[in-house]
């Protein structure tokens, strides 16, 4: 993407698009805080607290297994690769204590590190995309990698992208990995093309990102083997609960968040969100669960994107583990997506966009930076 930010029009369909993770083009923000090296203050305490304030694109972050530290995908604009880099933060916020860029190249092409996963024993799955020129727009090289540790030079890759998981549909990318049992992996399959969205096709491309199904990934072997889970075709989101013995998962358009034992296939709707809009970008720990519900976010049949889910962000909503006890996490001034819920269940970490209204009273117009950073919500 190559626009900082996306009109919406009053009626309220988002045309601010998920970009193609590889590359994030960020819009400025204000002038940045401050922080001392060895710092676990927030950059800002809020509520909620503002951990991160980057030009470009703070993103997927998520908690280490014993809730000890948070990682994080952090482009660099001040490095001539402009590399999306795995950062670490301490659980409170504060100063990096780790960064780790040139994943999986060098200095000499664009690469990206991206949906960290750090499981229980210390290992850690990502993936990991490169390009073999700088300033690339797309990836020549796209993996799904696991490292004994966080040392994320070490990746091994357990399976090249694209692929066609079993029983599944063709994917180019994975959203929303998370480690199902030691042995598995559980994300998104999605798809992604460049579009022109505006009249006339003069404007830059945008690049969207379509969920498929539900992939789980057994990393026991190399090649990984990859399986598609029945009755997920366009997810928009997916997280393990019940040690990994079932998943919860979104769907475009839909209201519902779903509950389903692998084992036998048995699937029932565990919350419907109603009015309160579409579901998506779903997270569990703890006992609670996190999803995204309704916000700017729209479906339809664009002219020339075809059927398309177009999603500027939208409000936490928290649910017990029993789809019992809804919570919203409201914040008037901007709006979130990928929420990570910590180990205890007693915190939330998600990417939040600015939301700014700009134009004269008559005629006014809404704006959602595509440049987010990371904030965090305290216990509830």
């Amino acid at each position: 993407m190559t626009h900082c930010s996306s009109a919406i029009p009053a009626r309220g369909t988002a045309l601010a698009v998920l970009g193609l993770a590889l590359f994030f083009t960020g819009c400025n923000h204000t002038d940045p805080f401050t922080n001392e090296p060895g710092s676990h203050v927030p950059f800002d305490p809020g509520p909620p607290a503002r951990l991160t304030l980057n030009p470009a694109n703070d993103a997927h972050g998520t908690w280490l297994a014993d809730g000890s530290g948070i990682l994080y995908s952090a482009q660099q604009l001040d490095r001539a690769d402009a590399d999306v880099c795995l950062a670490e933060l301490p659980p409170t916020g504060g100063s990096q204590r780790m960064l780790i860029c040139d994943i999986p190249g060098d200095t000499n092409s664009t690469d990206a590190a991206q949906a960290p996963a750090a499981a229980p024993d210390g290992r850690l799955a990502l993936l990991s995309a490169g390009n073999a020129s700088l300033g690339g727009t797309s990836p020549t090289l796209l993996t799904l990698a696991v490292a004994p540790s966080l040392d994320a030079s070490k990746l091994q890759t357990v399976r090249s992208l694209p692929l066609t998981p079993e029983g599944g549909s063709a994917q180019d990318y994975a959203g929303y990995l998370r480690w199902l049992t030691d042995e598995r992996l559980v994300y998104v399959g999605q798809r992604f093309r460049a579009v022109r969205l505006c009249p006339g096709g003069q404007c830059a491309p945008d690049t969207l990102l379509y969920g498929t199904d539900v992939t789980v990934l057994d990393v026991s072997s190399i090649p990984s083997r990859a399986v598609a889970v029945a009755g997920t075709a366009e997810a928009t989101g997916v997280a393990p609960v019940a040690d990994g013995a079932a998943i919860l998962y979104t769907l475009t358009n839909d209201t519902r968040l779903y509950r389903r034992t692998l084992s036998s296939g048995a699937t029932s709707v565990l919350h419907d969100f109603g009015p309160a809009g579409i579901a998506r970008d779903v997270h569990a720990a703890g006992n609670r669960i996190a999803v995204v519900v309704g916000g700017r976010i729209a479906y339809t049949n664009h002219p020339v994107a075809g059927l398309t889910q177009f999603d500027s962000g939208g409000r936490v909503h928290l649910l017990d583990l029993d789809g019992e006890n809804e919570v919203v996490l409201d914040v008037v001034d901007r709006l979130f997506r990928r929420p990570a819920v910590s180990p205890d269940g007693l915190q939330v970490l998600a990417e939040g966009f600015p939301l700014v209204i700009t134009g004269p009273p008559t005629a006014r117009d809404t704006t959602v930076s595509k440049s987010g950073d990371l904030y965090l919500f305290g216990g509830q």
